[in-house]
């Protein structure tokens, strides 16, 4: 998805409220966010991808200031991670075939909601799960196709933001019940947010699938031109491609592997909305080889 005029703005904001959270001085921020500035005035262009511009925005404040300014909030979302596990699995008790997919695909896109990279989104501090699967809205839905495609294939899921693994957990232990071998991708730097390799390993997201693999980058999404050659090896490997969150939805469907993603994301800021067609904070399961 190529930047967009309200996308600008929304990328500094983001790291104005970065700085803000690192509890710069005034002074200091000034000159870090002058900086920041100086170098999306340099970058933004009509035809630059818009998450390829956030990484490279985000790579400069890191070597301004410090290599994770979410290290708190990543910390205090692994040591929640067994609790809110086990209640998305208490959710899928009793349910079986398709009705329990579609009701653990409804968790993992819940918690796509934990994002701090849009300006003017805020995050949930706590939720019920079951008034949230009750009052989600899902604007596209093509859950049952994912479904019939994930049965025995080899799947990769690229993983987004911490607080949404033990929502992605729940997931992909019923897609492990439908006999798929599962790799899943998390980054190897930090990127606001979003799981590192660290953090699926505290998890122990190792024990529940069959591999995890990182990324051997810090980027937002997995750009081809900068990943290891072990995640490629896994991306022409896979037969279907399951990429969480906003990001991977900017780089990936501008990408030829769009035909193997299904799409799983809430709409959280109206650039993407429109670009999707759905409503504001609507939620999301496409079928990447619908858009051409």
């Amino acid at each position: 998805m190529k930047v967009k005029l309200d996308c600008i703005p929304c990328i500094i904001d983001v790291r104005r409220r970065e700085l803000r959270m690192m509890g710069l001085s005034e002074e200091r921020a000034v000159e870090v966010m002058a900086e920041l500035v100086k170098l999306m005035g340099s970058l933004a262009k009509p035809d630059v991808n818009v998450t390829r511009l956030a990484s490279t925005v985000y790579r400069r404040l890191k070597s301004l200031t410090v290599e994770d300014p979410y290290a708190h909030i990543r910390a205090k979302s692994l040591s929640e991670y067994g609790a809110v596990e086990e209640a998305c699995r208490g959710v899928l008790r009793g349910l079986e075939g398709y009705e329990k997919f579609k009701k653990a695909l409804r968790l993992a896109l819940i918690g796509n909601s934990f994002d701090y990279g849009v300006s003017g989104f805020q995050p949930p501090e706590s939720l019920s799960l079951s008034t949230s699967l009750s009052t989600m809205d899902v604007s596209l839905d093509d859950s049952h196709e994912l479904y019939e495609r994930v049965k025995r294939s080899r799947v990769l899921y690229l993983l987004d933001n911490v607080e949404e693994l033990p929502f992605d957990a729940a997931l992909m232990r019923v897609m492990k019940e439908l006999g798929c071998q599962l790799v899943a991708v998390a980054k190897s730097g930090c990127f606001q947010n979003d799981t590192t390799i660290r953090d699926a390993l505290a998890a122990g997201l190792d024990k529940l699938i069959d591999k995890v693999v990182e990324s051997g980058t810090d980027g937002s999404s997995i750009f081809l031109d900068e990943v290891s050659e072990d995640l490629l090896r896994e991306v022409e490997k896979a037969e279907v491609i399951v990429a969480k969150g906003m990001a991977h939805f900017e780089y990936l469907s501008e990408t030829s592997l769009r035909s193997k993603c299904f799409f799983l994301l809430r709409a959280k800021c109206h650039v993407v909305a429109e670009e999707l067609k759905v409503r504001l904070g609507s939620y999301v399961v496409l079928n990447g080889s619908k858009r051409t």
